[in-house]
């Protein structure tokens, strides 16, 4: 799955690096793991959040942005994801801040 994050809500539609995500797998149908990585680039080994089936479970990730978007990587079963964003990166610096 690949979610557009560039140029939604509050980020900005060009100059995103990376966006700071709160990753949450619920309803998953088994056991298994979710990978998030750069839209359109091979997905590594490495996952971001392990669950049983059943539980409700979220994580944060830092990934980066190519193309205005990020991939999700199921492994097994089927699951619901909610990805909040909770920042980002720019190329100038300026990013996103808690206050």
């Amino acid at each position: 799955m690949t979610l557009q994050v560039a140029g939604t809500s509050t980020i900005p539609a060009s100059g995103v690096t990376a966006v700071v995500l709160n990753v949450t797998a619920t309803d998953p149908t088994t056991g298994s793991h979710v990978s998030v990585y750069p839209d359109g680039t091979t997905r590594t080994s490495a996952s971001n959040l392990n669950f049983t089936a059943g539980q409700t479970i979220p994580n944060l990730v830092v990934v980066p942005v190519v193309n205005g978007k990020v991939s999700f990587y199921n492994n097994a079963g089927s699951v619901d994801l909610i990805a909040d964003v909770a920042g980002y990166y720019t190329t100038d610096g300026s990013g996103s801040s808690y206050k």
